[in-house]
């Protein structure tokens, strides 16, 4: 009897785990609602006396306060109060798995966690963005300080981003309108600025010691500057000049210091020293032969340019002839 060997082909099912991804409408943020310094539009508000008293002061005074709710939009853009929270995209929610198994929108999200209809389309008494005191959000001069770890908290921020006329998104735009009321200061930008400030002070307060370490690097600097130097100059005046420049702005003298055209700019300086080029005012160097180099910029270009180094070498020769 013939024996039939059987191959069997063992199909393995390979189960391919759907890894879900979570997201969360809150944020690990803590932010600062801060009244911005005076604008003319409040000095109305201003008794007499008070208006050199309040000039570095915030806008606000006293007992005035300041009420933002999510506006109304523009006929153009249909009309009704603005949406500030999503309802058509889905976010997995950990917390929502069970009830929201295919995900939550944001407005459903913040519906759950504060027990509120937030729907912007019901009639007003029921309407919670215009009837419920908790859509407005009232500021006083002392400001806000708002965690965004909490529902509350961020649904007051989107109120106030919602206001774009009057609340500057950050510090660093609050002048960019004249209408901005209110900045948002994020506290960790906030610390990261001020950590970059010490930083750069204390990079500038190295060079400055290492410039002031010797007279002809002060005498360098003061000529990169191009500062002319008097005759009857001192160390301390040197000093002073260069000490000067450094707290009226860390970031400019790190920038001068730092430039790699340092020498040449000082190089030039020099040249007009010595007389060999012509200082006709700020923007418009020449050569004592009458050769136009333009600015300083283009005065350095020139001068470097390998087709001009006799020109070069004729103005280092009266630079030497000058420092002797």
């Amino acid at each position: 009897m013939e024996s039939k060997s059987k191959s069997k082909t063992a199909k393995t099912e390979v189960k391919t785990e759907v890894k879900i991804i979570y997201g969360s409408f809150l944020k690990e943020k803590i932010v600062d609602i801060k009244a911005i310094e005076s604008s003319g539009r409040w000095k109305n508000l201003l008794v007499g006396g008070q208006e050199g008293k309040m000039s570095k002061e915030p806008y606000m005074f006293g007992k005035v306060k300041r009420s933002f709710q999510v506006p109304l939009q523009s006929e153009r853009k249909g009309g009704g109060i603005k949406i500030v929270l999503d309802n058509n995209e889905r976010l997995m929610v950990k917390k929502y798995m069970t009830s929201f198994p295919n995900g939550i929108t944001e407005q459903e999200f913040f519906e759950k966690e504060l027990g509120i209809d937030l729907n912007p389309t019901l009639p007003k008494a029921e309407n919670f963005w215009r009837g419920d005191k908790r859509g407005r959000v009232t500021l006083k001069k002392d400001g806000l300080t708002l965690n965004l770890r909490y529902p509350m908290d961020m649904l007051k921020f989107k109120i106030l981003t919602a206001n774009p006329q009057y609340v500057s998104p950050n510090y660093e735009e609050r002048r960019n309108k004249a209408t901005y009321e209110f900045m948002i200061v994020d506290q960790g930008s906030v610390t990261s600025r001020r950590v970059e400030e010490a930083e750069m002070k204390a990079r500038a307060s190295k060079r400055y010691l290492e410039i002031t370490s010797s007279i002809p690097s002060m005498k360098g600097f003061i000529k990169a500057i191009g500062r002319t130097i008097p005759g009857n100059h001192n160390e301390d005046w040197l000093k002073g000049e260069i000490l000067t420049v450094l707290e009226n702005s860390y970031s400019k003298f790190l920038s001068i210091v730092d430039d790699e055209l340092y020498a040449k700019r000082v190089f030039v300086q020099e040249g007009v020293e010595a007389g060999a080029i012509n200082k006709m005012n700020d923007k418009r160097y020449v050569l004592d032969n009458g050769v136009e180099l333009g600015d300083l910029l283009s005065t350095i270009s020139w001068l470097s340019d390998p087709d001009h180094q006799e020109s070069r070498l004729r103005v280092k020769s009266q630079i030497d002839m000058a420092n002797k």
